[in-house]
């Protein structure tokens, strides 16, 4: 663990709206969303890391942590794994400072949300993740070869509903793995499925995938690179 990334889980105003503050930065003027809040804030845990040795750069990662899944449920049908009776969560708005993008503090803010999942119990973890650009086409090749290669079982798989849902059909050639986000390739990594179709968030300037994981089974990538603001 990196001695000078500090991780903290909290509620408290003020820390949420550093974390807010680094949000913006990744998602609206990065990404060009055009809002990065929303009212399941309020009753989320955030999690976020700081730099003791840089004070004023303020959050370097984030993200937030729901005993719900309200927030993907807006773009993916969780019927399946609402069947299965077990302790869900979701995960969302992570994003990390642009200084930090080398795999360290995006492995501690993994790494941390893991022991948070184990410790609460949750059965299964969810979370859109995401591709800059409501152009699916653009990442048409990216979404095959993401269901070819890492489809969640039918029995619990999320699917995409709603007026920004659409089918991912056809083949892709193994080379279009380089276009999905390096963050979505972590959670690969660490034994995350993809759910079925994607969406069209944009107001977000996105299109959406869905991830599920099972925290018990989890495996910690051993690092970390590029770690990009692409789940949401």
């Amino acid at each position: 663990m990196p001695p000078d990334l500090i991780p903290t889980l909290t509620r408290d105003p003020e820390e949420v709206a550093a974390a807010h503050a680094l949000r913006r930065v990744c998602f609206v003027d990065e990404l060009g969303a055009k809002a990065e809040a929303d009212t399941f804030d309020a009753t989320a845990d955030h999690l976020i890391l700081r730099d003791r040795t840089r004070p004023q750069i303020g959050v370097v990662a984030t993200l937030r942590i729901s005993d719900g899944i309200g927030y993907t449920a807006r773009e993916f049908d969780l019927s399946r794994l609402r069947d299965t009776g077990r302790t869900l969560a979701e995960a969302g708005r992570a994003c990390v400072h642009r200084d930090y993008r080398d795999g360290l503090a995006g492995l501690l803010l993994f790494s941390e949300l893991l022991r948070q999942m184990r410790a609460r119990g949750v059965a299964y973890l969810v979370g859109t993740a995401s591709f800059a650009g409501a152009d699916p086409e653009r990442h048409m090749p990216a979404l095959r070869r993401l269901r070819a290669e890492a489809p969640a079982p039918r029995v619990i798989a999320p699917f995409a509903r709603g007026p920004g849902a659409i089918a991912i059909r056809g083949e892709a050639p193994r080379g279009a793995m380089r276009q999905v986000p390096s963050l979505i390739k972590t959670y690969l990594r660490a034994g995350a499925r993809v759910g079925e179709g994607a969406y069209v968030d944009r107001a977000f300037n996105t299109v959406d995938v869905c991830m599920v994981l099972e925290p018990h089974l989890a495996r910690l990538p051993g690092g970390l690179r590029g770690v990009e603001a692409s789940a949401r």
